[in-house]
């Protein structure tokens, strides 16, 4: 640099007093020359260094067709060195050579159930974002906007029927400020409708924003026709004074006539909607589009509360009031919803909040996210915010006799869209999994996934229409993973042939248990206390052979049915993790004539063959006979359920469990 600084400045690079007896006009022209050098010399360094990052970033974000190989995915992150295990492993990552080897691994699958979950655990969202909305200089959203896309393309109803029955979000950040195009029922005519346009000065970049019936009638009958049913963010901030010279400011009393005739109209065409959310990441510090006092937050259930309540006051069972959908853990802004609601508290059904554990999406802002989705020690620390969430709902019930739900409301692993090659990609299944099994496991009774389509975190690529791996990940899950939550844990690890392995060997397999969902046992036989384990490996290079025990060393295992993803083979296995294609038990999964394929498992009824979770792998096993006691008694009712359906359910359960038909499934 002083070299530079020096050509800079017309300064001598080499004094001339020392440089022998030179004459002055020799010395003024080898100055000239050097100085000249010098400064093409680091314009070239300058000039590479700028067309490298673009390079790096246009390639690492372009969006590639299915199928093809994002090399420079995987370039980026061999630079970044972000496929490491353990201390003394490789440092270079995938670049350097690391030896396969076989460990043999205990997993103890406890007797006693910790948690449990809705029936429809896994849920799916679609946003409001136009084909505008732009994050690090890319456009993914294209036609996704539950305003405009396509509800009836085949492939997207063949996605959504096959995950059936499932619950849809429909919200997003421009949540407030969508206005509904309904007359009230007092005869003021509808606000006009304006549709969703860029804007210079919203915090959110858009402004504008109109549902009309004739589109939510769609929305409605799309659900009824494929077995979804509805949760729909309402409207919050808009209904507040805003001021130009603060656009996160909301101020005055809450103008809910709006929302309220949208309530209205929902009732009386009679949609079974299931809940209706409240704002959309309006909490008063950390909202991405308003900051709304809490108060006044407050002060908006209060009213919305009341109209549910006196709307369906005839009905059976009557929509669920949820919030706050609050965009980071703050305790302290979760203390002051507490205190403010008080006696409301009870009005309350479900406490949700949002989470993106792998940061922005942009690759030069977050460089490393591979390591974020592979390093088990990253992946641990989504417990803080799960626990501390769950803590202080269980405070709320202990104090108040209320028993809420408490949902993630959205997760896409990354915010702004998510990131190409990565959140749309097999990669992508480690954090999710991972995630879904941390969420049961912590009493959270539903997790929605951002989303079914729309941006580069879409299990469904709505240019094309493919089908991403993460969308066979939740329908699996869905399929095989109960209501009943156990504990499982990686006991015990070592190398074959050897007495113990380095303790992140072990770390890096994963493990989640649940009794068995009943979609596999009224496929596949009903068999008395199944048992399901969700896995992950993210070894590099080491094959772990599970032994299934239980905690009194009484499972029996039996056949059982395997689910083995992996990313497609490529010359080298880790450019195949940036793959936008999956496979299952070694066939990679297509859709043909836009259908979901069939997910058929591969069955061992060797008792004696050993478990073998390849690296780099996750997936489900699915014991059918291992007599788990929790899983043996009648499946629990869904609490969340009108009380008149659950007592029918308990009572055909146990009918079914007193004459041996037990379905092991919740």
């Amino acid at each position: 640099m002083q070299a530079f600084r020096n050509a800079h400045e017309g300064t001598p690079l080499i004094n001339p007093a020392s440089g022998g007896s030179s004459s002055s006009s020799s010395s003024g022209r080898r100055r000239s020359s050097r100085t000249v050098g010098t400064r093409l010399l680091w314009s070239f360094v300058v000039l590479s260094i700028a067309m490298t990052t673009l390079l790096t970033t246009a390639l690492v974000y372009r969006i590639d067709a299915p199928g093809e190989q994002p090399m420079m995915a995987s370039l980026f992150e061999m630079m970044n060195g972000a496929l490491v295990e353990g201390e003394d492993s490789c440092p270079e990552g995938p670049a350097c050579k690391l030896p396969r080897r076989k460990a043999i691994s205990t997993v103890i699958v406890g007797e006693r159930m910790i948690s449990t979950t809705n029936e429809n655990f896994v849920c799916v969202t679609m946003d409001w974002w136009p084909k505008e909305k732009c994050d690090y200089g890319h456009c993914p959203w294209h036609n996704s906007s539950m305003l405009s896309i396509n509800l009836d393309h085949p492939l997207l109803r063949s996605a959504v029927s096959t995950m059936a029955p499932v619950v849809l979000r429909l919200g997003g950040s421009l949540t407030d400020h969508i206005i509904y195009e309904v007359p009230s029922t007092s005869g003021k005519p509808a606000p006009p409708c304006k549709p969703i346009r860029p804007s210079k000065t919203d915090p959110l970049g858009f402004e504008g924003g109109c549902l009309t019936m004739a589109r939510w009638d769609k929305l409605n009958k799309f659900c009824k026709d494929l077995g979804c049913q509805i949760v729909f963010d309402l409207n919050l901030a808009g209904g507040y004074e805003t001021k130009e010279s603060d656009p996160w400011w909301r101020g005055g009393s809450w103008k809910g006539s709006n929302v309220k005739a949208f309530l209205e109209y929902t009732r009386a065409s009679e949609y079974p909607i299931l809940g209706f959310e409240l704002g959309n990441e309006v909490d008063v510090r950390h909202g991405v589009g308003a900051h709304v006092p809490t108060k006044k937050v407050v002060s908006a259930f209060v009213k919305v509360s009341k109209t549910i309540k006196d709307l369906w006051s005839t009905a059976q069972v009557k929509p669920l009031l949820i919030g706050p959908d609050s965009s980071v853990f703050d305790m302290e802004w979760y203390l002051e919803m507490a205190v403010e609601l008080g006696h409301h508290l009870p009005m309350v059904d479900v406490w949700t909040y949002h989470i993106y554990s792998l940061g922005p999406g942009s690759p030069l802002l977050n460089p490393n996210m591979t390591d974020h989705m592979l390093n088990a020690t990253k992946l641990d620390s989504l417990h803080v915010t799960v626990d501390k969430t769950r803590e202080f709902v269980q405070t709320l019930e202990d104090g108040g006799n209320k028993k809420f739900q408490l949902w993630c409301g959205e997760a896409g692993g990354a915010y702004n869209s998510g990131r190409n090659l990565y959140t749309n990609s097999f990669i992508s299944g480690f954090w999710f999994l991972d995630q879904l099994g941390t969420m049961a496991a912590t009493s959270h009774q539903m997790y929605c996934r951002q989303t079914l389509v729309g941006g580069f975190y879409g299990m469904i690529n709505i240019t094309t229409m493919h089908v991403n791996p993460d969308y066979y990940t939740a329908l699996l899950w869905t399929r095989l993973m109960g209501r009943k939550v156990l504990t499982a844990t990686v006991n015990e690890t070592r190398y074959y042939g050897e007495k113990d392995a380095p303790e992140y060997v072990g770390k890096m397999l994963r493990v989640y248990a649940h009794c068995t969902h009943r979609w596999f046992l009224n496929n596949h036989g009903r068999k008395k206390g199944s048992v399901t384990i969700a896995f992950i490996n993210l070894s590099t290079h080491t094959t772990h052979h599970i032994r299934p025990q239980s905690v009194a060393g009484g499972m029996h295992p039996g056949p059982r049915a395997e689910y083995i993803l992996q990313s497609p083979r490529r010359r080298d296995k880790h450019l195949g993790l940036y793959s936008h294609h999956i496979q299952l038990n070694g066939r990679t999964l297509r859709v043909v004539d836009n259908k979901i394929p069939n997910l058929p498992p591969n069955w061992v009824f060797d008792r004696t063959a050993h478990i073998k979770v390849p690296p780099l792998s996750y997936g489900y096993i699915v014991f059918p006979e291992a007599n788990n006691p929790v899983c043996v008694t009648p499946p629990i009712p869904d609490p969340w359920k009108h009380p008149v359906e659950a007592e029918a359910e308990v009572k055909k359960r146990t009918q079914n469990h007193n004459g041996h038909q037990t379905a092991s499934s919740l």
